[in-house]
């Protein structure tokens, strides 16, 4: 992974932690495995340029053994960095993902997981005293493990991550992420910012200590991404990010996407977002205390001020949502306004340039499968990501009848954790549209857990997203959205406040894409 200068003093350690799970036996299958793959040809000839990016090669690792020699396809990154690994136990990163998680998954499984599975379960049967449970001969005194974690001041610079993506250079990631107008897949980019987040808060909580289990760390939310300029194929572009502010248990997360020109130089931006990630022991599930930050200069102050300034207005929006306290009185004239017009159309067709909420409804249902998991064994956060827009995509693109573009996502709360095997439903309408002031207009995507025995529905996400309709792809103007119901209502107020936010934002940080909204 191309991490920044200031992570390249952490590599000894990271080697260390390595070192200690040196020798860890593999389970049967894994050694099954390392052997068929072993004895599997080689897929190119040495001469081939190695291309870690290539389709239909899938991310594996090798973990050093003492007994090393037993062969690797060559070009698979290995747990040392190299491409060419030699190792008796392999193990695989999932291939559904794209290969910029792929990447981050791979050096966080590499860092932390192996090592974490076995302190765990050495911690687990230290607590039952080791009834019932095999002791690792590697295993370290329980006591240590039950000692407090030590928090260590880290600096933003200390979680810094960046990763590039070589559209421009590499066919095979722009094939990967290539969209059907030839544009680039925003969804497979948002599950990409999912990782990152996830890969820089890890970053920021270890304690520099081998002998302390990695926390539990999940997505809380993603509290803004604005889209600030219209990606391009024909260009490089690099996602970099660090921890920006830290509370108690939670970090928030600063991502940044820029374009890149063919010497390097950064151009514009892309696209900024903000996660909110929270830590919690792996045991307990409790809330645990992350690093704090050491402010280094005034740029720095002011980032961290501004998060905090963002905890608070997330707190103020909670507590004026319309869940919990009535309309403005602007607001209860526009929703009496908005009933007059639905009573004067009544159950008729709605002439030219209106539609009705209730008739924008898509929806769609999954199961989910043990192939979309995270390292926690629930369903990885950028995956519901990613099908949720490609839900809203749909939706947007009935709407408007023409090429939806993406504008903004706000305030997206992970509620709770979606098991494997669950079924899945999304619920996708249009909430509120600006025509015909303007071409944007709001989707807002709920996602269910359905009980298959009892039929009860569980909700466990809710999406925001903005679209703006782009001109050139259709002649038929964006309709008005009209509510039927007091519930359409609730939500055409809701969706109205979010994209008047998102318009401030797109004047504030001068978006190229200020005429989509």
């Amino acid at each position: 992974m191309m991490l920044r200068t200031a992570l390249a003093a952490r590599a000894g350690h990271h080697a260390a932690r390595r070192s200690v799970i040196r020798g860890f036996a593999a389970s049967a299958t894994r050694a099954d495995a390392a052997t068929k793959d072993a004895a599997a040809p080689a897929a190119e000839s040495a001469a081939e340029t190695k291309n870690p990016y290539k389709l239909g090669k899938p991310f594996a690792a090798a973990l050093e053994a003492d007994t090393a020699g037993v062969p690797v396809k060559e070009g698979l990154p290995t747990a040392n960095g190299n491409g060419n690994g030699n190792g008796a136990r392999r193990y695989s990163v999932l291939p559904h993902r794209t290969n910029l998680t792929s990447r981050l998954w791979l050096d966080r499984f590499d860092r932390n997981n192996s090592e974490y599975k076995r302190l765990i379960e050495d911690r687990i049967a230290a607590a039952e005293g080791g009834h019932g449970a095999a002791i690792n001969p590697l295993a370290v005194d329980p006591a240590t493990l039950a000692k407090p974690r030590k928090l260590v001041l880290k600096t933003m610079k200390d979680s810094y991550v960046e990763e590039l993506l070589p559209f421009q250079t590499n066919p095979h990631v722009r094939e990967e992420y290539v969209s059907f107008y030839g544009g680039i897949r925003i969804a497979k980019l948002l599950e990409d910012l999912d990782a990152m987040s996830g890969s820089i808060s890890y970053t920021h909580c270890d304690d520099n200590t081998p002998e302390t289990p990695p926390l539990t760390i999940v997505t809380a939310s993603i509290d803004r991404i604005d889209l600030l300029k219209r990606p391009s194929l024909n260009q490089d572009i690099k996602v970099a990010g660090f921890v920006s502010f830290v509370g108690h248990s939670s970090m928030e997360i600063t991502i940044n996407v820029e374009s890149v020109d063919s010497k390097g130089n950064l151009e514009d931006p892309i696209l900024r977002a903000k996660f909110t990630m929270v830590a919690r022991d792996p045991i307990t599930n409790k809330a645990v205390q992350v690093n704090p930050l050491v402010l280094q200069n005034d740029a720095e102050r002011r980032l961290f001020a501004m998060g905090a300034e963002l905890k608070a207005r997330k707190k103020l929006a909670a507590a004026q949502s319309l869940s919990k306290l009535p309309p403005t009185s602007d607001e209860r004239l526009l929703i009496h306004e908005l009933w007059l017009q639905s009573k004067k159309y009544g159950e008729h067709k709605l002439p030219p340039g209106f539609t009705w909420m209730s008739d924008t409804k898509c929806q769609s249902v999954h199961i989910t499968q043990p192939q979309d998991r995270n390292i926690h064994n629930f369903i990885f956060g950028g995956h519901l990501l990613r099908q949720a827009f490609e839900m809203a995509y749909t939706t947007a693109s009935l709407f408007c009848r023409g090429h939806p573009i993406f504008l903004a996502m706000d305030d997206i709360w992970f509620r709770k954790p979606v098991p494997i095997g669950s079924i899945l439903h999304f619920n996708s309408h249009i909430v509120y549209s600006r025509a015909p002031a303007g071409g944007s207009f709001q989707v807002m995507v709920t996602a269910d857990v359905v009980d298959h025995a009892t039929g009860a529905r569980d909700t466990t996400n809710v999406f925001h997203f903005t679209f703006g309709l782009d001109e050139s792809t259709t002649k038929s103007p964006l309709p008005q959205v009209l509510p039927r119901t007091y519930e359409d209502s609730m939500n055409y107020l809701d969706g109205k406040r979010r994209l008047e936010t998102g318009l401030e934002m797109a004047k504030e940080n001068k978006s190229s894409l200020l005429s989509l909204w």
